[in-house]
């Protein structure tokens, strides 16, 4: 039998390897990636299939088959390709090293979301090298492009694979970060991306002359503060789900259950703690945010053309309708002659529902039987998160999909909000352990109940 701490040096290397491999998408190359997985996998005679979905792009699924006499589970999907790094002198450290500094593993990825990765690799390896006999399925699932909408990651397999990706439960990112004592957030669902480019024409004329002229680019700047000041209808329904979660006083939970009082709260919010205060907008509302601006084409002319390109994001239930209903609404008179429409395909482009799964169902108890050994008593706090992941596209076809592992108890909520997608990415060694037993643990219990 190997050692608990075997498992642990193993899972750590994994990590490391996985960040040295370098899968910046674009262009991806995962199969870099999904090669070392295959090799860890088959060096101790486990089974998986890598199917690629173009030139050094592909994914790898295993399966431990169960007796089909209960819930099937899958670890995943889960992706190992990352994002660029941006500056480089904003680095501590070589961003892909993979180096061991201060109880983290640095680089790229390690957060977003290659400790899930390697940690649901490794506990899936642990059970199969036990002889683990589950009621129902285990699957393993690691896929290519998530952070490009997931085209020849999870879109393709749920295409092509559809048997494979029929599961009743999947884990993948983001949960299980301490918010209050003794409380996880659990990622129970996403919003969804409705991103649309608001064009406006103008007249071009000599722009030595521009008294009353027609400027599509002075257009495009007053829609831009108009659709920034505007408020969407709000909803409170997550909120209020996240509230009762953290088990908040009677007065707090009051002012979370009012419109009325949301405005105060945020302003009080983001004194105290910024990164709580825009998760509690996200929350409530379809979000606009105009992001790029382009026009005109020259100095010397008045701009005949200009355009927005506005990332919006909707909670479930939203629709396109609704987005440009408000988008005119917001713009007010100007709405009427902005041509609103989906922007052209581009890399990371994608358009996705709002999803959320039950926060209630029959996995959530084992998952608090999980971590119990590092939060005894726990409870899991429901989260929309405010990003997509590849678990929409399960939920679309009715798995209930949770956001699931286990972070360090030291782990400060506001730094974890600024290192996915930035400088100094990094994962501590402990959560990558506690991750590692949770997903062990939780496969263990809830297959064979």
């Amino acid at each position: 039998m190997v050692s608990e701490s075997t498992h642990i040096d193993e899972v750590n290397q994994l990590l490391i390897t996985l960040v040295q491999n370098k899968c910046i998408n674009p262009p991806g190359t995962e199969l870099r990636s999904i090669r070392t997985i295959e090799n860890h996998l088959k060096q101790r005679n486990i089974p998986c299939k890598v199917i690629e979905t173009a030139p050094d792009r592909g994914n790898l699924i295993a399966e431990i088959k169960g007796e089909n006499a209960g819930s099937s589970l899958m670890f995943g999907p889960s992706h190992v390709d990352v994002v660029p790094i941006g500056n480089k002198s904003a680095w501590e450290v070589d961003p892909f090293s993979g180096i061991i500094k201060d109880e983290h593993i640095w680089g790229r990825g390690t957060l977003d979301m290659l400790f899930i990765v390697a940690t649901q690799v490794q506990a899936f390896a642990r059970l199969f090298e036990e002889g683990f006999k589950p009621k129902s399925d285990l699957k393993l699932c690691i896929v290519a492009d998530e952070e490009a909408g997931g085209i020849f990651g999870t879109e393709w397999l749920m295409k092509h694979q559809p048997d494979f990706m029929s599961v009743d439960y999947a884990l993948s990112e983001a949960g299980g970060i301490p918010i209050a004592p003794g409380r996880l957030l659990l990622g129970i669902g996403e919003k969804g991306a409705a991103w649309k480019r608001v064009s406006f024409k103008g007249t071009p004329t000599h722009g030595s002359m521009p008294y009353k002229s027609d400027n599509a680019v002075i257009k495009a700047a007053i829609a831009a503060e108009r659709l920034n000041k505007y408020t969407p209808p709000i909803n409170l329904d997550y909120i209020k789900l996240m509230a009762n979660g953290l088990g908040l006083s009677k007065i707090t939970q009051l002012m979370l259950s009012h419109r009325i009082f949301l405005p105060l709260v945020l302003k009080m919010a983001h004194k105290r703690n910024p990164v709580m205060a825009r998760l509690l907008h996200a929350l409530s509302r379809m979000t606009i945010s105009p992001n790029i601006v382009h026009g005109g084409t020259k100095t010397n002319i008045v701009a005949g053309e200009a355009y927005l390109d506005v990332d919006i994001r909707i909670l479930p239930n939203q629709d396109d309708d609704f987005v440009v209903k408000h988008l005119r609404k917001a713009m007010g008179e100007m709405g009427k002659e902005a041509i609103i429409e989906r922007p052209p395909d581009q890399p990371g482009f994608f358009t996705s529902e709002g999803t959320a799964s039950d926060p209630n169902s029959e996995i959530v108890p084992f998952m608090c039987k999980a971590v119990a050994e590092v939060y005894p008593n726990a409870q899991f706090v429901p989260l929309i998160v405010a990003g997509a992941t590849d678990l929409r596209y399960l939920r679309e076809r009715g798995t209930q999909a949770y956001g699931f592992s286990l972070f360090d108890p030291e782990t400060p909520l506001n730094t974890m909000a600024t290192l996915p997608h930035g400088p100094n990415e990094r994962i501590s060694l402990k959560t990558v352990e506690y991750s590692l037993m949770a997903y062990y643990n939780l496969a263990k219990e809830f297959l064979n109940q």
